[in-house]
């Protein structure tokens, strides 16, 4: 049984960087003033966030149906029998959901994980999954692993301007409902718990007391070097080294990747969004 691995650029990654690990790759489209760009593909992360520095707002969107379909038939063609998929969480975009119907039509078996979040998590199980069929392991014995560690994963968000979330509609009604507010800073969960949608954690006065609130959070899941931790900003780097050096002195024995938020989910972030994620390594690897 020949399995390949997919993921799209909600990850981070590039088509270089998948092509470079063997696995494949679906583009969100980035549209800025009239041109429709391919994230990962023909735009940088860089690209976006000048583009919202110079104060477009930028609009995002599915692959499209013949991409994936396009994409599918390469890989029937490379030989493979079946497909473990790790999109962008259907609370955020419906990748997932014709991604599906595509597969369907095309009789091609496409496992697709649900991990309720996007960023740095999607993009170590879409990794750890190659690994695993690198390994040997079956396709039961991969989701097994790949829902064990997803289960035990958190995504906090610490949006600076609430209104650029709000008007790209990603929000869920409570969460919109505190755009209106003044000097609100909430954090923003994303997560199993939420259903893979934007939803409101917490409502602080201050970006510091979002932050100190966001790393106890964290504390409660006794996160150890079991556990891999991920700081994100969107061109705040100033703001996202004060949460990284938060998160080492509370964590001092887990991984701790630091980097930037993807160009997919800047364009509704907007720029200085801070987000923070955990997640307990794959069994197996």
């Amino acid at each position: 049984m020949k399995i390949a691995v997919l993921t799209d650029s909600g990850s981070g990654l590039t088509k270089k960087d998948t092509d470079a690990l063997g696995i494949f790759y679906l583009s969100l489209q980035v549209i800025c003033n009239g041109n429709e760009y391919l994230d990962g593909l023909n735009i940088t992360t860089q690209e976006v966030y000048d583009f919202l520095h110079e104060g477009v707002m930028p609009t995002t969107s599915m692959p499209t149906m013949g991409s994936i379909e396009e994409l599918l038939k390469e890989i029937k063609a490379q030989g493979y029998d079946e497909v473990i998929a790790v999109p962008i969480t259907s609370g955020l975009s419906s990748t997932s959901e014709v991604l599906a119907t595509v597969a369907k039509q095309m009789e091609m078996p496409v496992h697709i994980v649900e991990t309720y979040t996007t960023c740095n998590i999607q993009k170590y199980i879409a990794t750890s999954a190659k690994q695993l069929v690198d390994k040997g392991f079956t396709t039961q014995e991969i989701l097994e692993r790949l829902k064990e560690s997803i289960q035990q994963s958190n995504t906090l968000i610490i949006p600076d301007d609430l209104q650029h979330l709000k008007r790209g509609g990603r929000l869920t009604p409570l969460a919109a409902a505190l755009g209106g507010l003044l000097k609100i800073k909430p954090v923003l969960q994303l997560n199993q718990i939420s259903n893979g949608k934007i939803d409101v954690f917490a409502k602080v006065r201050t970006m510091s007391k979002a932050q100190q609130q966001a790393v106890e959070e964290f504390a409660k899941a006794s996160l150890d070097d079991a556990y891999e931790l991920t700081v994100l900003h969107a061109d705040a780097k100033e703001e996202g080294e004060q949460l990284r050096q938060k998160m080492q002195e509370s964590f001092p024995t887990s991984p701790l990747y630091f980097g930037l938020i993807s160009a997919v989910i800047s364009c509704h972030t907007g720029i200085g969004c801070l987000g923070i994620q955990y997640i307990k390594k794959v069994r197996g690897l």
